[in-house]
């Protein structure tokens, strides 16, 4: 076994554990967002899987095939939204401590908040807006209302 086997070997671990935690961390979801194209990743799995079975050969073709498949439809099923702990984006936990001061903007249907040093948006269907407002105040979450985006 050449030593690019192995690294890719190495590379599906990382990626099968970091999507393990996500799961466990999607499973936590309250409201769940319903928006976004959540198809296109692993749509891009299944096309590596794809070019992998043509070009690469041996014991190697089927473990990559298998594994790029087992990633696509692990992260099909992750979810975003809201739970007791923070705010999940496909499956990353940012705990309300670390998402600093929760803004929801009616306007544009989403929560805005701090996620590593800068701004992110989490979308909703409009729809969900009001669970939304009651998750966080039934929570006790730091929440502040811009007026210029609530009607």
């Amino acid at each position: 076994m050449e030593l690019g086997d192995w690294i890719f070997y190495v590379l599906d671990a990382v990626i099968f554990g970091m999507l393990i935690v996500w799961t466990v961390n999607s499973r936590k979801v309250k409201v769940a967002t319903k928006v976004g194209a959540r198809w296109l990743v692993p749509a891009l799995f299944a096309a590596v899987a794809v070019v992998g079975v043509f070009r690469y050969t041996g014991v190697f073709r089927w473990t990559q095939t298998i594994a790029l498949l087992v990633f696509a439809v692990m992260y099909y099923i992750l979810k975003s939204g809201l739970c007791e702990e923070g705010i999940v984006m496909n499956g990353a936990l940012t705990h309300w401590e670390d998402a600093g001061t929760v803004t929801l903007s009616k306007k544009d249907s989403c929560i805005l908040f701090r996620l590593k040093k800068r701004n992110a948006a989490l979308y909703f269907d409009p729809d969900q807006l009001d669970e939304v407002r009651g998750f966080l105040a039934a929570r006790a979450v730091k929440t502040s209302a811009d007026k210029s985006k609530i009607r």
